[in-house]
């Protein structure tokens, strides 16, 4: 249910009611370059709002990094004039910074920059603390839950969309909605039906009441699609024909309102068996995600495009939209972003300890000083010392408590990182697989020939093998007895014999270690293995060779690997570019090497080839 959260969002921070027409924005920038070039002082207003105001246009107009820049323009001018503003305008300056703050982080947000977005909101929070704003609070809670809703952590995701329930319930306002619907997600994606349901209502409720008709359309996709899974055809017909009026009246030049419309009411034709009007509208939904560079969205529609090409009998043509909606969800989890998130809550702690001890030794500096100054009488300085002595103690087990605690969020953080990369190697390893076994499996539910559903069913059990295949794959890598170079080459001839098998393709091997027991990182024999799987890959896919060469050698202090097949050359391959060839040499860069990819000498085949050194164990 994240499909819909996203038009949610954009009230939440200010921007669901602008019309950004080219004209509007025109005209806006042009007033902001004419305030730039003008003589203004650091208190004039101005100048903020007009950066706000723009920034809000650019967001609406889809031309995110320029909003960005704009809203963070917005913060440096509004904390200029909180430097210079008297008491009494301070209250218009913070409200001023807010505004622009809660912008920051949507924006950051939609371009699925998540641990930066959760920054500005927390900025955009400590504003709305020191206003004493409870809805403004709410709403940062909110947003933050819709943050790790994004990026699949449910259970933080429900604390803060609770917390900010408990808030926003004393005004029952567009945020207070915006939370339902939020809260309504987490219960879809926990299987909870009735529950989300229900929030979807009391939402639907309060939108009527408060006239916002692009968040009421994103509550109605939602109830469609709901209705859609469970069943019910008349609930389905009522909430899409709701849904079209508001979309009609409304949408105008809303894109990702009307791209929503376009998405469910394909998934609805498809279901009933429209293809070809499904196909058009998920085809106009594409183009309006690709325009927006919205790579989750492209990521539904890719996988119902899928669908509707299998239902004609394309299957590899759905196979290949498969691959590219799978490749579309890995652009918008971006798992460094995860990691990333994970780093800045660790060093938000280690912060916050730091700062509480630096602040207890500063008081026990001062009191050490009024000390010698005050000490006259021997009573007095043997008490004071006493005092200051325990004082003390208590310092060094706070700092050293504070200590243990930095070495225990360095310990989660390894942690963390080797659980993101189990996690990244589990996503590109199954992800595609167990995506064409759920559509054939649908497939062979909606019947077809005997050889027709033969053939599904083959397919089906081919999958399943690679998925098995796949998981061992994870498995292996995760397991510290395999951590040696004779694991790993054995590890290697396997994955190949299983690439190749049944492929008509001879495979040759020359893998050779100097020393078989020689320890190795977890992290060089999983990238290892990937390189040689990702160039097996493009050489099936792209050469057509009959017979293709792998040889891995390592040694003491470095390692060499090649592979070399008899196909169509460089130019007929992926790997001259993109996103293959920039992960395969990521990998190798990250044990101090260096990957090349070659034409043979004759020009009639490709090498890729690998070298770099081993850090000594």
């Amino acid at each position: 249910m994240r499909v819909l959260l996203i038009p949610i969002l954009l009230p939440l921070f200010g921007l669901g009611d602008l019309q950004a027409q080219r004209s509007e924005v025109d005209s806006l920038r042009g007033a902001w370059e004419r305030w730039q070039r003008s003589e203004h002082s650091a208190s004039d207003t101005l100048g903020t709002s007009l950066a706000t105001d723009l920034s809000m246009a650019y967001q609406n107009a889809g031309a995110l990094d320029s909003a960005l820049l704009l809203s963070a323009q917005g913060i440096a001018l509004a904390e200029a004039g909180l430097r210079a503003a008297p008491q009494a305008k301070r209250i218009a300056w913070l409200q001023h910074r807010m505004t622009a703050e809660r912008m920051k982080a949507g924006q950051l947000f939609f371009l699925n920059r998540y641990p930066e977005s959760i920054e500005a909101i927390k900025a955009y929070l400590a504003t709305a603390e020191e206003l004493q704003r409870p809805e403004d609070i709410g709403a940062a809670y909110n947003y933050i839950g819709y943050c790790y809703n994004a990026m699949e952590d449910v259970p933080n995701a429900l604390v803060w969309s609770n917390k900010a329930l408990r808030i926003l319930e004393r005004n029952e306002g567009q945020d207070l909605a915006n939370a339902y619907v939020g809260i309504a997600g987490l219960h879809f994606d926990l299987g909870q039906r009735d529950s989300a349901l229900s929030c979807l209502r009391a939402a639907l409720r309060l939108y009527d009441r408060l006239d916002e008709p692009v968040n009421k359309a994103s509550a109605l996709g939602m109830m469609t699609e709901a209705f859609l899974e469970l069943g019910a055809p008349d609930s389905v017909d009522h909430f899409l024909s709701l849904l079209r009026q508001v979309t009609n009246a409304h949408g105008g030049t809303r894109m990702r309102m009307r791209m929503r419309l376009y998405l469910i009411e394909g998934q609805v034709a498809l279901q009933q068996g429209r293809v070809p009007e499904a196909m058009a509208l998920l085809e106009r939904a594409d183009s309006m995600a690709s325009a927006m560079d919205d790579h989750r969205q492209r990521y539904f529609i890719g996988r119902q495009r899928a669908i509707g090409h299998a239902l004609r009998g394309e299957v590899s043509r759905a196979n290949e939209l498969f691959d590219d909606a799978v490749d579309e969800l890995k652009k918008d989890l971006d798992l460094a972003k995860v990691r990333a998130l994970a780093a800045a809550q660790a060093r938000a702690e280690q912060e916050k300890d730091l700062a509480t001890s630096e602040a207890n030794a500063e008081a026990f500096r001062k009191g050490r000083w009024f000390a010698w100054a005050v000490a006259g009488g021997g009573i007095t300085v043997a008490l004071l010392l006493g005092i200051l002595y325990r004082q003390g103690r208590r310092n060094a087990k706070r700092l050293a408590a504070a200590q243990d605690e930095m070495m225990r969020l360095e310990k989660q953080r390894e942690a963390e990182r080797v659980r993101m990369n189990v996690s990244r190697d589990i996503h590109d390893e199954l992800g595609g697989s167990l995506s064409k076994i759920a559509l054939l499996s649908d497939l062979v539910q909606q019947g077809g020939a005997d050889a027709e559903r033969a053939d599904r069913l083959r397919a089906i059990a081919d999958n399943a093998r690679q998925v098995r295949g796949a998981l061992n794959d994870v498995v292996w890598a995760a397991d510290p007895g395999s951590d040696h170079a004779g694991a790993l080459l054995h590890h290697l001839a396997d994955r190949a014999h299983r690439l190749l098998d049944g492929t008509g393709v001879e495979l040759l091997l020359d893998l050779h270690a100097d020393d078989q027991e020689q320890t190795l990182g977890p992290a060089f024999k999983r990238d290892l293995s990937m390189v040689v799987k990702e160039a097996l890959n493009n050489a099936l896919k792209h050469a057509r060779p009959t017979a293709v060469a792998v040889r891995f050698h390592i040694h003491p202090d470095r390692y060499e690997l090649t592979v070399t097949d008899n196909g169509r050359g460089v130019g007929h391959s992926p790997v001259d570019g993109g996103n293959g060839l920039t992960n395969m040499r990521e990998r190798i860069a990250a044990h101090s090497g260096n990957l090349t990819v070659l034409p043979v000498h004759d020009g009639t085949g490709t090498v890729v080839q690998a070298t770099g050194t081993l850090a000594s164990t």
